[in-house]
C-alpha cells in the first residue's frame, strides 16, 4: 500500500508533498509522488533535477521509501493521478489546491474537484496559506 500525491515545484506542490509524507510515515506505507512533465509526449526517465527537489523536500523526514513517477503533460493531472492511484495501489491520494474564483473553476476547470469527484479512495487536499 501507498500513499500517491501530485507534485510540483510551486508552494501548493511542495505542501502536498510533505502533507502526504507525513502520512505514508503515520500509516508506514510508501510514497509514491507523480511529476507531469510539459512540452513531451512520452517519458523514458524521471528527471534528475526533480528527484533532487522532492529528495531536497523530503531530507528531514525520517523512515520514508518514495518513488517518483513521471507522466507526460498530454495526461490531464486528476487522471494520471487517478491512475496512478490505481497502478500502485495506494490508500490515500493528496493534492495541493490554491484559491480559484467560481468564475475561475467554471472557465478552467478544477483538478481538486475531479480527484475528489472520481476517486474511490480518500483524498487529502493540501491547502498552502
Amino acid at each position: 500500500m501507498t500513499v500517491a500525491v501530485a507534485y510540483s515545484d510551486t508552494p501548493r506542490g511542495e505542501a502536498a508533498l510533505r502533507a502526504a509524507a507525513e502520512e505514508a510515515v503515520l500509516r508506514g506505507t510508501e510514497l509514491s509522488v507523480l511529476n507531469i512533465i510539459a512540452g513531451v509526449d512520452e517519458v523514458e526517465t524521471n528527471d534528475p533535477a526533480v528527484e533532487a527537489s522532492v529528495a531536497a523536500t523530503l531530507a528531514d523526514v525520517d523512515g520514508l521509501t518514495w518513488t517518483l513517477y513521471t507522466a507526460p503533460e498530454e495526461f490531464d493531472t486528476a487522471e494520471a493521478l487517478l491512475d496512478l492511484a490505481e497502478e500502485v495501489g495506494a490508500t490515500l491520494l493528496a493534492i495541493g489546491s490554491r484559491h480559484r474564483t467560481r468564475v475561475g473553476k467554471l472557465l478552467l476547470g478544477s483538478t481538486v474537484q475531479r480527484v475528489l469527484l472520481e476517486s474511490s479512495i480518500p483524498v487529502l487536499v493540501v491547502k498552502t496559506t
